[in-house]
């Protein structure tokens, strides 16, 4: 708000005395302007910056200056919150700013200047501003801006720490060429999260090791079946290494491409272990949805189950010991009550369709309980993001200690992370499709992501977009899911647009790993 310039008079008035029957005349009024009123800018949710010009037309030996502001009193005073300057004016105009700090979001504050002599203090005409939404709001506001009307599911949930501050979604989890007709994606409609599942997977592994006294660096071979065959340098991977994707398996194809269904599931995973691993790939990276389907085979045998041989029975039964863990020890320990691995065809299923959208039907991704460990579990964004915020971004140790918090996240078990000029980031995607007849995909995309502040971010989405079967928006700032939501959470924080010189920057060069997982 600013007014036009006003003059602030400030009278200079020495009390009368008596000399014999002589009274002093008041000194004489001296003047003070004050170049249009108190500016705020640089608006935040919890600060903001004053900026006030000084003029003056006589000598005033001020001694104090600032700013007074308050949300309550509508005049405030040096009683108020206040910022304080001594230092010398020695020149006019003289502009002087002051850091607001402490504010509430969404909160209207009254400001004015202030200059303060021997004698005296005067004001200067009273401005309002108004604090921004929290950083969360102003991100909600950021993805609804950019995802809503593009034709394309989307659901997103934002914590703070370990409550939702905000939710949205658009667009559709079914579409009207679906026997189950339109139905509206919003943050409690279920989607394959996919790869997600791995961060999952993590922390169950993580909980149950410490229960058991194994560490990460022991290794797996004990914990295998025993009837399956052992190929070559198996007895060198640690669990460590499934976790980090350092283990050294390759795949059949033996050229790091990510196995869905044929390695993942029992015959997969016995046959991947039965190839054995070349010493050039131990302890190098290459992502494989293999490292963590085994855990779906470890978690059980770190539980105790006896392995019968029976190839039938054992991959039922880890099925279940494993769904069952995971349920009870880490997705109910933060509060979330869901049935996991579900068959969705009878569930109002999401569908996975192409980008822009071709009037095709899309497709149902089914159920994963023979596969999962890497991938699998149907959540939806407020359900995923209450683990992941819970779990990351809270002291509540019911799922996980501190240590294992810390863990997980600073050597990456099931998780990635990322520095940028924004602070350090930590995340996983999740990617699932199909090719249909005409070669284009369809399918999903999502991503888990905790900000600085233990800010979450959960976001899911049902198309992928023609070319490189990858989120759906694309732009020069961002080429992905993961690098839209770092675009989107540096946009919340700056309010104003970027500097030029970082207003270019494609978000996706700060991955360490930008390939989809």
């Amino acid at each position: 708000m600013h007014a036009t310039s006003t003059r602030v008079f400030l009278i200079l008035l020495f009390l009368g005395t008596l000399v014999g029957s002589c009274v002093v005349e008041p000194t004489p009024v001296e003047e003070l302007t004050l170049a249009d009123s108190t500016r705020v800018s640089q608006r935040l949710d919890i600060s903001a910056t004053a900026s006030t010009t000084l003029t003056d037309d006589g000598p005033w030996q001020i001694k104090r200056y600032g700013h007074v502001w308050s949300e309550q009193n509508p005049e405030p005073t040096i009683n108020d919150a206040r910022s304080e300057y001594s230092k010398a004016i020695t020149a006019l105009p003289f502009t002087f700013n002051s850091p607001i700090t402490n504010l509430t979001a969404n909160k209207t504050y009254y400001i004015r200047a202030y200059v303060e002599n021997a004698e005296n203090i005067a004001y200067g005409p009273v401005s309002t501003f108004t604090t921004q939404p929290g950083l969360a709001l102003r991100l909600a506001a950021t993805l609804d801006d950019s995802l809503k009307d593009r034709d394309f599911g989307y659901s997103y949930a934002i914590f703070e720490k370990g409550e939702m501050v905000t939710s949205g979604g658009g667009g559709f989890q079914s579409r009207s060429v679906e026997s189950a007709g339109a139905i509206p994606f919003t943050v409690d409609t279920k989607m394959h999260v996919a790869s997600m599942t791995k961060t999952l997977t993590a922390m169950a592994f993580l909980k149950l090791a410490t229960e058991k006294g194994i560490k990460p660096t022991d290794y797996i071979i004990d914990y295998l079946p025993s009837a399956w065959h052992r190929g070559t340098n198996i007895d060198k991977i640690t669990f460590h290494d499934l976790l980090t994707h350092r283990s050294g398996i390759v795949g059949f194809q033996n050229n790091c491409r990510n196995g869905a269904y044929t390695e993942n599931y029992w015959y997969g995973l016995k046959a991947l272990i039965a190839k054995g691993v070349q010493p050039q790939h131990l302890g190098n990276y290459c992502y494989q949805n293999v490292n963590f389907g085994l855990y779906r085979v470890l978690i059980p045998a770190m539980m105790g189950y006896q392995f019968t041989g029976n190839d039938q029975t054992d991959d039922t039964r880890t099925q279940q010991l494993y769904e069952d863990y995971l349920r009870k020890n880490i997705i109910e320990k933060a509060g979330v009550t869901t049935t996991l691995l579900l068959n969705t065809y009878t569930q109002n299923p999401t569908y996975g369709y192409d980008y822009p959208f071709s009037g095709s039907r899309g497709f149902i991704p089914g159920n994963f309980a023979s596969t999962a460990g890497a991938y699998g579990f149907y959540l939806s964004a407020r359900e995923a993001a209450t683990v992941y915020a819970k779990i990351l971004s809270t002291p509540d140790e019911s799922a996980l200690t501190t240590a294992l918090k810390d863990a997980l996240l600073t050597k990456g078990y099931g998780a990635y992370s990322t520095q940028t000029p924004d602070g350090r980031f930590s995340y996983h995607d999740g990617w699932w499709y199909i090719l249909t007849g005409n070669s284009k995909a369809q399918g999903f995309r999502s991503v888990w992501l905790k900000a600085p502040n233990d800010i979450t971010i959960v976001l899911l989405t049902n198309g992928l977009r023609e070319g490189d079967n990858l989120f759906p928006l694309k732009s020069s700032r961002y080429l992905d899911i993961t690098s839209f939501v770092l675009w989107a959470h540096s946009q919340a924080k700056r309010i104003t647009p970027l500097a030029r010189e970082n207003y270019e920057t494609n978000f996706h060069d700060y991955l360490q790993y930008p390939e989809p997982h």
